[in-house]
C-alpha cells in the first residue's frame, strides 16, 4: 500500500522519445510500446487513467487527489474497491518506471 503522504509524478522515462511511442487500445486495457527503450507494457484501463492524470510534466498528485479522480468519473463504483485499484496501478506505473514517488511537496510560506 503506498504511503498517505507520498505524491507522484510522471517520470523522465515517460517523456523521452514521447512522439515514437505507441498506445494501442486491447480488450484487456492499453498497450503502451516505448521503441527507445523496447519494451511493451499492457496497462489496464484504471492504471492508463491514473497515468493519464500525472502525464503532464511538473504535475503531482496523492493517493487522495488520484482517487477523487478516479471517483470523479465514476461515481457510482464503490471508494474501498478503487483505492485498492488505484495502489494497484500505482504500484505498477512505479515498476513500470513512468512515475516516481516523493515525499508530499511543502507549500511556499509567505
Amino acid at each position: 500500500m503506498p504511503p498517505n503522504n507520498q505524491h507522484y509524478r510522471a517520470s523522465e522515462a515517460l517523456f523521452h522519445g514521447l512522439a515514437e511511442v505507441c498506445w494501442k487500445e486491447v480488450d484487456e486495457g492499453w498497450v503502451r510500446y516505448d521503441p527507445a527503450a523496447g519494451q511493451t507494457f499492457l496497462l489496464a484501463p484504471i492504471t492508463r487513467f491514473v497515468l493519464d492524470q500525472l502525464a503532464l510534466s511538473g504535475r503531482h498528485a496523492s493517493l487522495s487527489d488520484l482517487l477523487s479522480a478516479v471517483l470523479q468519473e465514476e461515481p457510482d463504483a464503490d471508494p474501498d474497491e478503487c483505492r485498492q485499484l488505484v495502489e494497484s496501478a500505482i504500484t505498477a506505473l512505479i515498476e513500470a518506471r513512468l512515475i516516481v514517488s516523493e515525499p508530499e511537496p511543502h507549500l511556499a510560506r509567505s
